[in-house]
């Protein structure tokens, strides 16, 4: 009981500190004992919810004589901070580094059934305090807030640059995930394939790139970076342990991926039409289809243009899911239809022909459901321009 009041009244004790720090006053950050560890912890993705895909980072300080146990986290958000959902939707949320108790901590994770992995640093006293003072600096108020961005400043590389940061030289060894691109490296944490091809067709073509030492935007990835680095001439670890085990889980997501759903539909479609010719008949439900393609497009211009996400920028899907059906197609319902209209809708099969005969050739790495796709939407294009006739067929051939 002593022990754990000890402990309690240490935190405290920081926590005070830190009030103090951020009302400006001249207060040295405390000093840490020759018997503190400073380490890297990694906690393991988890398949139940999309914002534990990725796995998570954070550093961990323990000083036994100070009674001090300590998480320093920056992967904390308020949820109830003003326009949370519009500021995370156009990447403008702001993150923060917290201090946690380990204890807690841990709890948190073995909930979650999730293991954590701990990386001892082999850091000299000098580098302990002052990887310490930074961390504890940077979580006074004025400091603590920064933009999250997915792949480049997250919960993963705020620790890696700060611990980076006290050294002079620094060596990695070769992995193979570094020619991997960012969107690979992001589809093998996510295990469901709508949530897969949801996030395949709102991010662009500058996450087609190698990613090399910026894969540690993922934990796993910089928890082997760390692995193997040499820093100053030195291994920069002393250990890798497993301090949280937990209990392997598979997750499926079915047969009823976006591949097959869109193969299917596209089957249905043609069959329908054959039978009934439901489609020609009834233009207002390829309009339907066409339409909810064009909000997509418009939905992929305004993640381009209306927020900071780097990722969605320059983003190919634009090529089929054209913004323009909406609302140039409703001019494809009137009696007398205009030549311009029918331009439009010649060049978009022209353009989708292109797309499938070229598919290998596009810088953009498309999800693979995005072809039954490309093909649904060249026979519902096609619904709109009249059925040649056979004089239509003798004028072509002898003018």
């Amino acid at each position: 009981m002593n022990a754990a009041l000890s402990r309690f009244f240490s935190f405290l004790l920081l926590m005070l500190s830190l009030s103090m720090l951020s009302a400006g006053r001249d207060v040295k950050v405390p000093l840490l004992t020759e018997h503190a560890k400073v380490s890297l912890l990694t906690i393991n993705r988890n398949d139940e919810a999309i914002y534990r895909y990725f796995g998570h980072t954070a550093i961990r300080v323990k000083d036994t004589i100070l009674g001090w146990d300590l998480v320093y986290n920056y992967g904390t958000f308020d949820f109830y901070q003003p326009g949370f959902v519009m500021n995370f939707i156009r990447g403008k949320l702001l993150y923060y580094e917290s201090i946690d108790q380990y204890g807690d901590f841990e709890v948190m994770y073995r909930e979650e059934n999730r293991w954590i992995r701990e990386q001892e640093l082999n850091l000299t006293q000098e580098q302990k305090q002052s990887l310490f003072e930074k961390l504890t600096i940077n979580a006074r108020e004025e400091n603590k807030y920064y933009q999250y961005d997915f792949l480049f400043d997250n919960c993963s590389t705020r620790p890696r640059d700060v611990i980076l940061s006290l050294f002079k030289e620094k060596q990695f060894q070769p992995d193979a995930d570094d020619a991997a691109t960012f969107r690979e490296l992001i589809d093998r944490n996510v295990p469901n394939e709508w949530i897969d091809f949801g996030m395949d067709l709102l991010i662009g073509l500058p996450t087609d790139r190698k990613a090399g030492y910026d894969r540690t935007f993922l934990p796993l990835e910089l928890m082997e970076l760390f692995d193997h680095a040499t820093v100053d001439g030195k291994p920069l670890l002393k250990g890798n342990e497993l301090i949280l085990s937990d209990v392997p889980e598979h997750y499926s997501s079915g047969w009823w991926t976006p591949g097959v759903v869109f193969t299917l539909l596209g089957i249905l479609i043609i069959v329908l039409q054959i039978k009934t010719g439901v489609f020609s008949r009834y233009k207002v439900i390829p309009l339907i289809y066409l339409s909810l393609v064009g909000l997509i497009g418009w939905l992929l211009v305004f993640m381009w243009f209306g927020t900071d996400h780097p990722s969605t920028k320059w983003n190919l899907n634009l090529s089929w899911a054209l913004p323009f059906h909406v609302p140039v197609l409703l001019f494809a319902l009137r009696k007398n239809v205009a030549g311009w209209v029918y331009a439009y809708i010649k060049g978009y099969r022209i353009l989708l022909v292109v797309l499938l005969v070229g598919w290998w050739l596009n810088p953009q790495d498309y999800h693979a459901a995005v072809v039954p796709l490309l093909f649904i939407n060249i026979f519902m294009i096609s619904v709109f321009l009249p059925v040649p006739t056979k004089e239509d067929f003798s004028k072509r051939i002898f003018g």
